[in-house]
């Protein structure tokens, strides 16, 4: 078959991803890959070494775009200036449907940075939580608090929530913030309902993977299949230290393995074989 594949969600979303099968074995596993904030199932280049070593042990890979792919995009209007967090919901529900209609029998559901966020959240909301196998989680962050560390450093917190708020309450959550231009983090710009359902109090991201507070991990800590995060020292949005960090994930799910790979930046540029190395060796010994 093509390699492109295309989902539709249960909202009428259509997504599209990458399938690479694996020409060895039967369609035992998969490895599923969501991307992090506005990128896309093409850019992660640490994915096509690790697919190459996946397709050797028998395990098919497919990499998939979000409703949050790239910052903004038309016919369908979606990306990540738009999509509200607890959406991701929709998106890995399609996703895991088309791998189940395909035959396959462990699914291995990992991300990179917001990706590890959603899918800690779906395997706590999620339609098809109890067929994934195992849980990867590259580069995870606590999102929520570093961005919102950021604007209140920079003093544009109450700035940007005084008018997402206004707008929603307006009816207008699709009109993009313009107080502050680039609101997510001065990097991205980002809808008034969106920006609330990331970034508000209470919101669902901020429920997914709460590292700030040094202590329980409500949705991570109830996976009940094999966990493995890894990380690199340089570029990383924990909002704690990287070795505080590590040690909580472990520490909240005896499941978890932990792993920091040394002179390594948020996309594990220069350093891909390694992780595939990590990768591999633990779904070897997991799955």
């Amino acid at each position: 078959m093509e390699p492109i594949v295309k989902v539709r969600t249960k909202d009428k979303l259509p997504l599209y991803g990458l399938l690479l099968e694996s020409k060895k074995g039967s369609k035992k596993a998969l490895f599923i890959e969501l991307h992090g904030t506005a990128s896309n199932f093409y850019e992660n280049e640490f994915m096509w070494p690790l697919a190459q070593e996946l397709g050797k042990q028998g395990i098919s890979t497919l990499v998939v775009n979000t409703r949050g792919a790239d910052s903004l995009q038309a016919y369908p209007f979606r990306g990540n200036a738009l999509e509200k967090f607890e959406d991701c919901v929709l998106d890995i529900d399609a996703w895991v449907e088309f791998v189940l209609k395909k035959g396959y029998k462990k699914i291995i559901l990992s991300g990179h940075s917001l990706g590890t966020q959603k899918v800690i959240y779906y395997m706590e909301k999620g339609k098809y939580a109890r067929k994934v196998a195992s849980v990867i989680l590259l580069a995870f962050a606590d999102s929520y608090a570093y961005h919102n560390y950021f604007v209140e450093k920079t003093a544009k917190k109450e700035i940007i929530l005084r008018e997402a708020k206004k707008l929603v309450n307006e009816g207008k959550g699709d009109t993009m913030l313009r107080s502050v231009w680039l609101a997510h983090r001065d990097r991205f710009p980002k809808s008034a309902a969106s920006y609330l359902s990331f970034f508000g109090e209470g919101s669902e991201l901020s429920k997914a993977l709460p590292l700030r507070n040094k202590g329980k991990l409500s949705m991570y800590s109830k996976i009940k299949v094999p966990i493995l995060a890894v990380i690199g020292d340089r570029e990383e949005y924990t909002a704690i230290s990287i070795k505080e960090s590590l040690f909580l994930l472990k520490k909240e799910n005896k499941l978890a393995e932990a792993h920091q790979i040394k002179n390594c930046d948020h996309d594990f540029t220069g350093k891909e074989r390694e992780l595939a190395k990590i990768i591999v060796g633990f779904l070897k010994r997991k799955l």
